[in-house]
């Protein structure tokens, strides 16, 4: 079997750098957009936090079965290789070429345009060239990867820290808050519970942590330090989660939260008066940069392993000196500019609706869906949820197929986790079909050309 180049060079991430990175990819900007809606779908706050725990206790059951398969199979690409192994090369291959070309590369340019949003909030002057920002943090961060592995590593652990820090401090200003909450329990108005929908806000904002699998060869002793990683990294991601939110229910009461779109900001404006909206943007873009950083450092390596067995994309596993596959970087660095350019402008957005159009697709309605990249991920959500579910499945289809191969790490109450994180990605495929509706079917050219190029030769067996 070939291995990547960076094989060579030793496994250099320990358990804090691999936490890091999954922290950098999950909290990114939902943790200051969603506690609104999860909070305007449940009767009370206790309700609201008990979502919160739920979401986590959801997450957690999917870490399980990842490390069960990171053990196991610790390939580069995660999903990729699991998938191929349970359901056969084709299916591993579209996994990675929905990611390549919408999935996380739409994440990716997301994340670049809520950074330049920010930008603007700071410096006026700016607001016509939102994309321009994008483009360039994009390429900038590229370009700190490319330098080498220890760079992007280095680089992801202080942004994770600097974001970690400052979420950190609004919690202490929370706590600290000795005053009487924004509202009172006499403002707080009755609203139909709806907490199926308050879940699908918690477990987007838990959403990410997956992709920590695809860098398992590089983690120092996978077999004892994968697990830990994934379990201390979303362990401390929910206690965060909790904790902030627990705070924002503290200074700004119930009613607060839910009338406030963003509450850690209005947290932080009760602390330290008018400064808050620069110290909010600052924070914010510091977390974008962050899982900006998180998803090219990983998702590289998913298309590393595409190139290991796919002779036509063989420049995908070409490493440079410094233990980067510069070519998957580069491809997805410029996808995501692509996407940048054609969902994050409008002139980009007329473009592909007429795109849509002309081959007789549903035209995108970007203001239903709030915007560019918002229609993106929509679209793309039922896919993303679709492979999420059958990566579950693959720990029982594996262990099936594959008795005689040593697991080191085994789900324990199995198979109740695996049930656990296969219902609730099963739930989040419905909710997010219902979402978008005939919206999914702009995603359709894309996956047919992947299902075109699955059928091409491949270099090795996927049951080696």
């Amino acid at each position: 079997m070939d291995e990547p180049k960076q094989q060579a060079k030793g496994k250099l991430l320990g358990v804090w750098d691999t936490a890091s990175l999954l922290i950098g990819i999950v909290v990114g900007t939902a943790i200051f957009k969603s506690p609104p809606f999860v909070f305007g779908n449940v009767e009370s706050a206790a309700s609201g936090l008990i979502v919160w725990g739920i979401g986590a206790v959801l997450s957690l059951c999917g870490a399980l079965c990842y490390c069960e398969l990171a053990t196991t199979y610790p390939d580069y690409g995660g999903e990729y290789s699991y998938l191929s192994r349970a359901y056969g090369r084709r299916t591993g291959f579209l996994f990675a070429w929905m990611q390549l070309c919408v999935i996380l590369t739409g994440s990716i340019g997301a994340m670049a345009f809520v950074f330049a949003d920010y930008s603007v909030a700071i410096q006026e002057g700016l607001e016509n060239h939102k994309a321009f920002i994008a483009s360039f943090a994009l390429l900038l961060l590229t370009l700190v990867h490319a330098c080498g592995f220890s760079a992007g590593k280095n680089a992801q652990n202080f942004l994770t820290a600097t974001k970690v820090i400052a979420l950190g401090a609004i919690l202490i200003v929370g706590l600290m808050f000795t005053g009487s909450p924004a509202t009172s329990v006499a403002d707080v108005k009755p609203i139909e519970a709806n907490w199926g929908l308050a879940l699908v806000f918690v477990l987007y904002a838990y959403g990410g942590w997956n992709d920590a699998a695809m860098v398992t060869p590089e983690v120092r002793d996978h077999q004892r330090n994968m697990p830990k990683a994934l379990l201390i990294g979303l362990g401390l991601i929910a206690l965060l989660y909790l904790a902030l939110n627990f705070a924002f229910l503290k200074v700004l009461g119930l009613e607060g939260v839910r009338q406030s779109p963003i509450p850690a900001a209005d947290v932080v404006g009760i602390a330290i008066g008018p400064a808050a909206k620069v110290v909010m943007s600052l924070i914010v873009m510091c977390s974008a940069l962050g899982a900006i950083h998180g998803m090219l450092f990983t998702s590289c390596r998913l298309l590393a392993a595409v190139g290991i067995d796919y002779p036509i994309f063989k420049r995908w596993n070409n490493w440079n000196k410094r233990g980067v596959p510069i070519s998957s970087l580069l491809t997805l660095a410029m996808i995501s500019l692509f996407l940048i350019l054609a969902v994050g402008t409008e002139q980009g957005r007329e473009f592909t609706a007429q795109a849509a159009v002309t081959i007789r697709l549903p035209e995108p309605n970007w203001e239903k869906y709030f915007g560019g990249f918002d229609t993106l991920i929509a679209a793309t959500a039922p896919v993303f949820w679709l492979f999420f579910a059958m990566s579950g499945l693959s720990v029982v289809v594996l262990r099936y197929i594959d008795r005689q191969r040593t697991r080191p790490f085994r789900v324990p109450l199995y198979p109740l986790p695996v049930i656990i994180f296969c219902g609730s990605a099963i739930f989040m495929l419905w909710k997010s079909l219902v979402y978008a509706g005939e919206l999914t079917l702009l995603s359709l050219p894309v996956f047919l050309l992947g299902l075109v190029l699955s059928m091409t030769k491949t270099s090795r067996s996927t049951s080696e």
